[in-house]
């Protein structure tokens, strides 16, 4: 068993790139749940951005799949750090918005299929009859989820264009500081 999750209170664990990012563990062991409720996994609630040191990336959402950020920031931060910390919320929220309705589109669907194969007589869907609703149902996104790249590209783009320019200002600030 890996050693990091052996503890009962959640752990945050740095990068080894010494990137500011912090990860909420999983924890291995946990205690009976109370009933009617789901054990906790990772942190109960979210950290304050203010008083946590580094980002936080939690337990993927139900519905979106994805893995939720918490951006930490500083009471010292430069409007070119704040403007790229809000774009990466903003696309953060883009992106859990757009897969969000794409799972709950693609399980509905899902769905209506097994329930007419079923009513058709069929017991049970076979793997090659879902291979069929999957290439069906990709091929009529296929539009949907282009432009989805398309956007995604462009927003990470931008993303990067800020973070460079965070970048570039934060060596000259250190580089003004040691002349």
């Amino acid at each position: 068993m890996n050693k990091c999750l052996k503890y009962q209170q959640p752990r945050i664990l740095l990068s080894q790139l010494g990137l500011s990012r912090c990860y909420a563990a999983v924890q291995s062991e946990p205690q009976p749940p109370p009933p009617q409720k789901k054990p906790v996994v990772g942190l109960a609630h979210k950290p304050d951005p203010k008083s946590v040191k580094c980002d936080y990336i939690g337990p993927p959402d139900a519905e979106s799949n994805l893995r939720p950020y918490v951006r930490h920031y500083d009471d010292d931060e430069t409007r070119l750090a704040r403007s790229l910390r809000l774009k990466r919320i903003e696309v953060e929220a883009w992106n859990t918005d757009f897969w969000t309705r794409h799972n709950k589109r693609f399980y509905e669907e899902k769905e209506d299929f097994i329930r007419l194969h079923k009513e058709s007589g069929s017991n049970e869907v076979s793997a090659d009859q879902m291979s069929h609703f999957y290439k069906a149902f990709l091929d009529k996104n296929w539009r949907i989820h282009m432009m989805y790249n398309i956007s995604w590209y462009l927003k990470n783009f931008d993303i990067l264009t800020l973070a460079g320019a965070v970048q570039l200002q934060r060596l000259l600030a250190l580089a003004k500081r040691r002349t």
